[in-house]
């Protein structure tokens, strides 16, 4: 394994880390996590793999760029290697934004 990657992010720590921080797929996968891992799990490979969110197809050029660069940091593997009750986990933290 070369060097520079050695210290890269697993696809669960991608996931885990860019959904619950990303207020445009926030909303969304929250929900999606409380009703369980199977739901998630077709809501964020949906939104990577088909670009939709939920139902809604993600057109915009900045969305897809965000998508574009979460594929690329989840690399070989991809969502195949994902550790979806850890990414569940993630999303069920209760959301502290604004909290002081």
């Amino acid at each position: 394994m070369p060097t520079e990657l050695r210290n890269a992010p697993t696809p669960t720590e991608v996931i885990a880390a860019w959904i619950p921080h990303d207020a445009r797929w926030n909303a969304q996968a929250r929900q999606a996590a409380r009703a369980g891992v199977e739901a998630l799990r077709r809501y964020v490979t949906g939104l990577i793999t088909h670009h939709r969110d939920g139902g809604l197809l993600v057109d915009d050029d900045f969305d897809l760029r965000s998508i574009a660069a979460v594929v690329e940091d989840l690399e070989e593997g991809g969502l195949f290697r994902v550790r979806w009750d850890q990414a569940q986990d993630a999303l069920l933290v209760p959301d502290r934004a604004g909290v002081r």
